[in-house]
């Protein structure tokens, strides 16, 4: 994967920097008291092809994705993530070579790397990576454009301080390979027409069931069911938006039992039906809901932290 764009840590800036790449990539680095923060906002919108960024490094990175991103981490060659990004998950990357991130659908993410070499975690970081999900993190993020370059610094020591705290209470595991996670995405997406079970996908990654549940939680942040569920939704938002199928035949294609149950998970998600999800996305009339996000991109928008509660049985 050969980097496109190279965003290149800035020391010693006076003020907060925004650049375009490309007419669709565009790049908001933020001024920070602590010159061992580089704290930037990449956001892609409209883009055509997919678009390789070259992040510098330092001791760690947090990659923290403010909406769904479809992404293609590496670093040294080596594939460390494949897949989407859901909103509010944090990719931890340790490490001092540059990560190359390939953003392969409109994307927002938020970059924050730690630079000093010797910079001390508060524990260790089994495989050199982690991905975790957390709300609060996200709250915190979300003040950093309005903040003073001192109160940056705090915020960013906060969040490092609670991503720590949040990894530590997880169970210590590797997390899934890239390259299992990739062939179980691949195995789903071929098959949501399909019941599909955790000892499917368990037999798909080569590993016990459990072993599975905890590694892939480990390397995604969410459960498989919440996974599944996910693909479903997103595949159902493609065929809400590109085609004119009732959206009884469109539950079915996704996997879903019937069309009520389809309703049901579209809306816990989303805060809308499908119906009014269509209708708004189309330009036709519908009534205001509340929790009815309109942005620039067709890629569904996933409430976070809203699904059914997990099932052996993942349809």
């Amino acid at each position: 994967m050969h980097p496109d764009i190279a965003i290149k840590v800035s020391l010693g800036m006076t003020g907060d920097v925004f650049e375009t790449f490309d007419d669709c990539l565009h790049v908001e680095r933020y001024q920070v008291a602590d010159p061992n923060i580089f704290l930037a906002k990449i956001t892609r919108e409209n883009g055509s092809r997919a678009i390789t960024t070259s992040l510098s490094a330092g001791a760690g990175t947090f990659i923290l994705a403010d909406r769904d991103s479809e992404l293609r981490i590496e670093q040294k060659g080596c594939l460390l993530y494949q897949g989407v990004l859901v909103e509010d998950s944090i990719a931890f990357i340790e490490g001092s070579d540059p990560i190359s991130v390939e953003l392969q659908s409109d994307a927002c993410l938020y970059v924050l790397t730690f630079l000093h070499q010797r910079h001390i975690w508060p524990c260790p970081v089994i495989g050199g990576r982690f991905n975790i999900r957390d709300e609060r993190l996200s709250e915190l993020i979300d003040e950093v454009s309005e903040s003073s370059a001192a109160r940056r610094s705090e915020l960013t020591r906060e969040f490092s301080g609670l991503a720590f705290e949040r990894y530590r209470s997880l169970p210590r595991v590797h997390p899934l390979s890239a390259w299992r996670l990739n062939r179980v995405r691949r195995h789903a997406q071929s098959r949501l027409d399909q019941r599909l079970t955790l000892d499917d996908l368990a037999d798909v990654a080569g590993f016990s069931r459990a072993h599975f549940a905890a590694t892939f939680k480990a390397a995604t942040s969410m459960s498989a069911h919440e996974f599944l569920l996910r693909l479903r939704i997103q595949e159902a938002a493609k065929l809400l938006l590109g085609t004119d199928l009732p959206l009884v035949e469109i539950a079915l294609q996704c996997g879903f039992q019937n069309q009520p149950h389809f309703t049901t998970v579209f809306k816990k998600m989303t805060d809308v039906t499908p119906r009014r999800w269509r209708n708004a996305r189309r330009g036709l009339p519908t009534p205001s809901v509340e929790g009815l996000r309109r942005r620039a991109n067709d890629v569904i928008e996933l409430s976070p932290n809203r699904s059914e509660p997990s099932s052996p049985e993942m349809h």
